[in-house]
């Protein structure tokens, strides 16, 4: 199926996306350390019923690197003018990583743009996701949460040629749960997209305003979710946790952990994720 890439000024930022397909939408939000690539599995197969649009979000991949609005209310914010944009009313939304809770805070704060959302491995700040950064332990997944957050450190240790060995690492450690799910051609695509050391820069801009985006995704969550959500986990990422995380925010939502599976959901299970989602889509469908 052919991919449509997009790049337009969308109101305070050159946004670049891909879209295919036709239907009632879907939007696919990605997370770190990747780009709208992540769900290059996922888009044919919903295509075949809707028009799928995965952006680039800001500071990620193609999409303009300003110096702030690292936040998931100003994220979210890019996302729904991407939508008024593109002159639709309302869409199914699908975060994974920072998509999650960027994902959440456009459900919350517009419900009559989002019909249904789906969260996939995500430690959301705000619901719980802080409370993982506990060194406690020997080994704890998520140790590059506070080494990102630290201003201007990461571009200064991963920045000035040295990406291709920290992403390299990284993204094989991420999905070392099921390997061979990237091949070096998908790593090189990652790699590539921060090459540039103002890419590390904006891309840890998220981590740097963790607290900020805690303190919206608290406020937002004051009125639960009342659209459908599917929430997925990896047993060998975060597992139980993020199915609490999304249920602080929505306790109706659906669980599903997926065995033997890590964070990279879309890439390490990625026949498992397109039969769930279509199910939830259908199912939605079908009711509405």
């Amino acid at each position: 199926m052919a991919l449509e890439h997009h790049y337009d000024d969308i109101e305070q930022i050159r946004m670049h996306w891909v879209t295919a397909g036709a239907g009632d939408p879907v939007v696919l939000l990605h997370g770190w350390p990747q780009t709208w690539y992540e769900w290059r599995h996922l888009i044919p197969v919903l295509a075949e019923r809707h028009l799928v649009i995965a952006p680039d979000l800001r500071g990620w991949g193609e999409t303009e690197r300003p110096a702030d609005g690292y936040d998931v209310a100003t994220a979210a914010a890019d996302v729904r003018r991407l939508l008024d944009h593109l002159g639709i009313a309302s869409a199914h939304v699908i975060g994974h990583d920072w998509g999650t809770p960027i994902g959440y805070y456009l459900a919350a704060t517009a419900r009559d743009r989002v019909v249904s959302f789906t969260a996939l491995e995500a430690s959301i700040p705000g619901a719980g996701g802080e409370d993982l950064l506990n060194f406690s332990r020997a080994w704890n997944p998520l140790w590059f949460f506070p080494f990102l957050a630290t201003p201007e450190l990461p571009q200064q240790l991963i920045g000035g040629g040295r990406q291709e060995t920290f992403f390299t690492w990284m993204l094989t450690q991420m999905c070392r749960a099921t390997p061979g799910s990237l091949t070096d051609e998908d790593i090189a695509v990652y790699v590539k997209a921060y090459s540039d050391d103002d890419a590390v820069r904006s891309s840890c801009a998220y981590y740097v305003n963790t607290w900020a985006s805690a303190d919206q995704v608290r406020d937002a969550a004051q009125v639960p979710l009342n659209v459908p959500v599917l929430a997925i986990a990896g047993e060998h990422s975060l597992g139980q946790n993020m199915i609490d995380f999304v249920r602080r925010l929505a306790p109706d939502a659906e669980g599903v952990i997926l065995p033997g599976c890590g964070h990279l959901v879309p890439e390490e299970r990625p026949a498992e994720l397109a039969q769930l989602v279509t199910d939830f889509l259908a199912g939605i469908d079908s009711h509405g």
